[in-house]
């Protein structure tokens, strides 16, 4: 009886899992999460294709397809893609123009996207904005 009841727990544990890898994606956690998979898997690729997904939604908030935005661009900075990490950066802070939200030590990645990116005054101008 008892090895009757773990096997009907294992399979109903699969069918969990396979329903869940195949569900369609609709809210942020759902995009984030995934793309994280995917990147902690080094499917750049596939992650990057995931969060822009989410970013087409307009069922998201703009808040919250800024930090897929923003995930991207961490993404590609890490990938030394940096003209590409600089775009989702704009684009995010474009999103997020009048949300307020504090200062972390990330913004110093990303004012280093700008500078790789040879955008200096771009680097500048988001420091400036930062600071106030």
């Amino acid at each position: 009886m008892n090895k009757l009841l773990w096997l009907l727990l294992l399979i109903l544990y699969g069918i969990y899992k396979f329903y869940k890898s195949r569900r369609p994606l609709t809210k942020f956690d759902h995009f984030y999460e995934k793309a994280f998979e995917l990147e902690e898997k080094k499917r750049y690729d596939d992650a990057l294709e995931i969060r822009n997904q989410g970013i087409e939604l307009h069922t998201l908030t703009d808040l919250e397809r800024a930090d897929l935005h923003l995930a991207n661009g961490r993404m590609l900075l890490k990938l030394k893609q940096y003209e590409d990490s600089t775009k989702h950066y704009d684009a995010s802070f474009k999103l997020a123009k009048y949300e307020k939200f504090p200062y972390s030590e990330g913004f110093d990645e990303v004012i280093e996207a700008y500078l790789y990116a040879g955008r200096k005054e771009d680097a500048l101008i988001i420091t400036t904005d930062m600071l106030k």
